[in-house]
């Protein structure tokens, strides 16, 4: 009981501190804080006056160097007190103190004063010494100078002493002289109607003017104005030379100090425009075309060690348009701008279209390039030049006329496993053309035929080799190669070219080689398979992925929910685009479903449902769990389990899908032969196609 009673009591004794304590507390915390306020002051008066010492000691140590620079020449005594008289050779040099100004100036021959130092205490004292241990002659002589800085804490007072010893008898005079500094860039970069401060600064002497001089340019506005150069608009000079001199100058009338900066001056002077076809047939309905802006001109690239305001002069902006026998129409009716690119290097900017329809005679498109740093600014307002000014206006054009064909071709009948024409022929044309050039009597009976042949994109071989070409068909109208289009393997470009020509009973061959090789030659291309797909699920809107959905942006889902993809069937020249009939996308459809574990893209377990509701196992690795569910009638994902997913798309018959049969053309036999069972992954690592990421959440 007494332990409870005393617990009781201490729970109820909370009464605080009393006035007393408090009082105690408040002057032991004022002690404290005093010492520790008095020991910052003292450190910072400390380091204050090291500063201010450094500072007089070079003044002073300054002073004391010219003075005996001039003694180590001398011949006689110095004379005087104020002003010191010193004899160098025939040259008098007159060293006076100005007591109301605190300064030293010196003169020579009686000419004009030159300030040595200021801030200083007296008279500089010239005196003969002997230095402890070192042997001296009797022509060694110590300067001292007494220095005091204005605002130096505690009257801060410096005296510095200089020994100097001047030349024996008879022996040459050492010609001791002013000198300075100027230190400053030695290498500038500016642009047309730029200015820009020369910053320097002389060291050595207190003067700091400097005289600069201007070489090297070819226009007279390029000038300098005061301590600023100007580079006129009209400069055409790659570089300009800044000589600058201090306006203190040597007893010979020398400058005491000199500099000389390099101006590289940047322009634009000229832009070349080049093309290349990456597909298609030239002027013809569906030829891509890459239009390359490639600018020239005056110390284009960055001068990374000197620049840091660099404005990239190899943009362009790019303009469109079209005409109709010489009259202005909507571009936008002949062909659609498939991007632009821009960078800082030859064929880094450039701009890519594709052709809607076949140009006629007397249609006409064009794409025009103007170079942007020459303009000043750019479309949107921002600076094109570091001065935001014109100087100059360069814009180049390129452009494609329609002229004649014996063809028509349909690029978006044209992909692997087309069921359409792809074109069609004017056949009677093709005769009468060969008729009339090869002086064919009309009895010649003459058969029209179409030929092919391709390599793969980037080799220089043809397939057939030797200028040996593959017959398509003979007779008609019709422009076809779809069934023999399964030569073209999904996961390669190709370059194909088709030309026309007739024959005669006995197997002679003719071309209207009166006509261009365009006329009766269509020059096209099939890239790899692209597969367009329209993805959708209860969290994620409906929308086109081409190719692939980036890592950064993956598509997000719950998990259980389903993902549906699909070809779009609606979308114009669709098939021509993924370069594959897209039923048979469907149906040879390969999937490859991996999770992220930790940095590590390992494969899924993918669960296969059928038409019927059963559902069979499809295993591509060892881990019997399923995580994801694909209905392949419905083209949907199911994904069960939260994490970071991928799916990777091929076609073939690897998971189940329909077989995909290649076509292989025997030279020696000169036919086609089939080759089934072929599987293409199309994804690609590096470049992110055929892949495309969810987040299942």
């Amino acid at each position: 009981m007494r332990i409870v009673k005393s617990l009781r009591k201490c729970k109820l004794n909370n009464k605080g501190l009393t006035l007393v304590e408090l009082i105690c507390a408040i002057a032991i915390l004022s002690l404290v804080g005093t010492a520790v306020v008095g020991i910052v002051l003292v450190a910072t008066n400390s380091y204050q006056r090291s500063v201010r010492e450094i500072e007089v000691q070079q003044e002073a140590q300054f002073a004391a160097n010219l003075i005996g620079d001039l003694l180590k020449d001398a011949k006689e005594e110095p004379t005087g007190t104020n002003p010191i008289t010193i004899k160098k050779g025939t040259d008098v040099y007159a060293i006076e103190y100005k007591a109301d100004t605190r300064t030293i100036w010196i003169s020579e021959n009686g000419g004009a004063k030159q300030l040595m130092a200021e801030h200083v205490n007296g008279i500089p004292t010239i005196t003969h010494a002997r230095v402890e241990g070192v042997e001296v002659g009797d022509n060694t002589y110590t300067i001292g100078i007494n220095v005091n800085r204005d605002g130096a804490p505690n009257g801060l007072t410096v005296f510095n002493s200089n020994n100097a010893r001047n030349q024996e008898a008879g022996s040459a005079i050492a010609v001791g002289e002013v000198s300075a500094t100027i230190i400053g860039p030695s290498e500038m970069v500016l642009e047309p109607n730029q200015s820009r401060a020369i910053e320097c600064a002389v060291v050595g002497i207190t003067d700091q003017r400097i005289n600069w001089n201007l070489t090297g340019n070819n226009d007279d506005n390029t000038v300098i104005s005061g301590s600023s150069i100007f580079v006129a608009g009209g400069e055409t000079s790659d570089t300009l030379y800044l000589t600058g001199n201090t306006a203190v100058t040597k007893s010979d009338g020398s400058p005491a100090g000199s500099t000389v900066i390099v101006v590289h001056v940047r322009r634009v002077t000229d832009m070349a425009l080049t093309t290349q076809i990456l597909s298609g047939s030239d002027k013809m309905g569906g030829a891509v075309y890459r239009i390359y802006a490639n600018v020239s001109g005056m110390n284009l690239n960055k001068m990374a060690t000197i620049e840091t305001d660099y404005l990239s002069p190899y943009r362009v902006n790019w303009t469109y348009g079209a005409t109709i026998n010489g009259v202005e129409t909507d571009w936008n009716t002949y062909f659609q701008v498939l991007g632009t690119h821009s960078g800082d290097g030859a064929n880094e900017n450039y701009c890519d279209i594709r052709l809607k329809n076949n140009l006629d005679v007397g249609q006409k498109v064009y794409v025009s390039a103007t170079a942007m740093h020459p303009k000043g600014k750019y479309p949107g307002g921002s600076n094109a030049n570091k001065s935001g000014l014109q100087y100059a206006s360069i814009s180049k054009t390129f452009s494609v006329e329609g002229e004649s064909h014996l063809y028509n071709w349909e690029p978006g009948n044209f992909y692997r496993g087309s069921e359409y024409n792809q074109g069609t022929l004017e056949e009677d044309t093709v005769r009468q053309l060969i008729r009339a050039q090869y002086n064919l009597p009309n009895y010649e009976y003459l058969v029209v035929f179409k030929e092919v042949r391709y390599r793969e994109r980037g080799s220089a071989t043809w397939i057939p080799s030797n200028n040996n070409w593959i017959l398509m068909s003979e007779g008609g109208n019709a422009i076809r190669i779809s069934e023999d289009s399964w030569i073209f393997e999904c996961d390669k470009d190709y370059d194909i070219e088709i030309r026309f020509g007739a024959r005669t009973g006995d197997g002679r061959k003719y071309f209207p080689t009166s006509l261009p090789p365009s006329a009766y030659t269509i020059t096209t291309g099939l890239e790899h398979a692209k597969l367009r797909f329209n993805v959708s699920s209860d969290k994620f809107n409906e929308t086109g992925i081409y190719g692939y959905g980036p890592q950064t942006n993956p598509i997000k889902m719950s998990a259980g929910t389903s993902l549906k993809f699909n070809v779009n069937p609606d979308e114009k020249n669709k098939q021509a685009e993924t370069g594959i009939r897209w039923e048979r996308f469907n149906q040879s459809l390969i999937i490859k479903v991996q999770r992220l574990d930790g940095s590590t893209w390992k494969d899924v377990n993918l669960k296969y449902k059928q038409e019927q509701g059963d559902a069979e196992v499809r295993v591509n690795v060892d881990n019997p769990s399923h995580m994801a569910e694909m209905d392949t009638y419905d083209k949907a994902f199911t994904i069960y389990r939260k994490g970071t997913y991928r799916i990777l798309v091929g076609i073939g018959s690897e998971t189940g899908g329909h077989e995909l049969k290649l076509r292989v053309y025997n030279e020696g036999a000169r036919r086609f032969e089939d080759r089934n069972n072929m599987n293409y992954h199309l994804w690609n690592e590096a470049t992110g196609e055929a892949i495309f990421y969810i987040k299942v959440e």
